[in-house]
């Protein structure tokens, strides 16, 4: 493979995660949820034996968003999460030397950073529970944009997502057609809404549909369901919904982290990490990406000009430099490796993030990501 081929592959990866983004800024809160529902819908098969290790839990607890990140946590009572994987396979005699990698940007003049304890989550608490049993899909709790979500296949093979807001949640979009309904006794809204005036006008077009309710206080849920999903079935769903919470562990482990930086998604496969001033989104760009790949490490993933042999703790890695990407391979346990995708929006010293690297370890739960 040359190094053109090299790069080809990397931005294809990068890319894999970008919704379809209509136009309009009023749009963004629809684009992300529905960009990482196509993602969630992909990935389910691959994650559901072991999907986001759901566990019951007696009642629903508080959450904070961003502003806040290590009140993301469950429940004060939760137990500790469990004791990261120990580090990859022993080093070979030889490991290549820690050296800097050609590139044709200025990926090594990196905003500077200072690495502190990390303030990532160890499980994420979702404030309800979702129906089991039935024909009812094995549940995915995500953080998606800042946000907590539920993912579940319904038994008809319709697939939902249940968003937490603090606040009530706006319309899809500006053209959205809404209808009073009721949840459970409570006033809720139901949106009629598509992607674009051609789906508007198209009667061959089924519309996409929203349930907004308010199920307690201090919560707001948004359910958003497949194109054509009947407005009774999303009502029987969100009846479906029980007080109480579910819980799942997050994949990885985190000693540091940069400091400013937030966390932006946690899902069963990926955690990715923003840099200051960058807008919550549902896809990998700006950040800086954490996933597990299904290859051992022991040769680098992406062979060629742009890749060398650095150093992570005690273990050899490799790390991929391109004008639009890094990609960092560092082996661990159970032939697996660990893959830290890096966008030039979130360049880190190499230095810093070899050590940011070498703090990272992997949770029983932990799947292998499959785009």
């Amino acid at each position: 493979m040359n190094d053109d081929e090299v790069e080809a592959r990397l931005r294809d990866a990068l890319r894999q995660f970008a919704g379809d983004a209509p136009p309009g800024v009023s749009m963004l809160t629809t684009v992300t949820t529905e960009s990482a529902r196509r993602g969630r819908r992909v990935r389910l098969a691959a994650l559901a034996s072991g999907a986001a290790a759901l566990v019951a839990i007696g009642a629903a607890v508080p959450f904070a968003l961003r502003g806040a990140p290590p009140a993301l946590v469950a429940a004060p009572s939760s137990p500790a999460s469990p004791a990261p994987s120990s580090p990859a396979s022993p080093v070979p005699s030889s490991p290549a030397r820690s050296v800097p990698v050609p590139s044709a940007t200025a990926w090594f003049s990196a905003r500077p950073a200072t690495l502190v304890a990390a303030t990532v989550p160890p499980s994420l608490v979702f404030p309800v529970s979702p129906p089991t049993g039935g024909g009812y899909g094995t549940p995915m709790i995500s953080l998606t944009a800042d946000r907590l979500t539920l993912f579940q296949t319904l038994p008809t093979t319709a697939s939902v997502t249940v968003t937490v807001y603090d606040s009530q949640p706006p319309a899809p979009t500006a053209r959205s057609r809404a209808t009073q309904a009721v949840v459970a006794g409570r006033a809720a809204t139901v949106y009629e809404w598509a992607w674009s005036d051609d789906d508007q006008t198209n009667p061959d077009s089924s519309p996409r549909v929203s349930l907004v309710w308010q199920p307690s206080a201090r919560t707001w849920l948004r359910l958003d369901a497949d194109a054509g999903t009947a407005v009774p079935l999303l009502i029987a769903y969100a009846e479906a919904l029980k007080p109480g919470g579910v819980k799942a562990e997050t994949p990885f482990t985190f000693t540091l982290m940069p400091s400013g930086w937030t966390v932006d998604d946690i899902s069963p496969a990926v955690v990715t990490f923003a840099p200051p001033g960058t807008d919550p989104t549902a896809g990998f760009l700006f950040k800086l990406v954490v996933q597990l790949d299904e290859e051992p490490g022991l040769q680098p993933k992406f062979a060629g000009p742009s890749t060398a042999g650095v150093r992570v703790g005690e273990r050899q890695a490799w790390l991929t430099t391109t004008p639009e990407v890094q990609f960092l391979q560092v082996p661990v346990d159970g032939g697996r490796s660990l893959i830290l995708q890096v966008s030039p929006a979130a360049a880190l010293p190499q230095d810093v993030l070899l050590r940011f690297a070498a703090g990272i370890g992997v949770t029983p739960s932990a799947q292998v990501s499959h785009g």
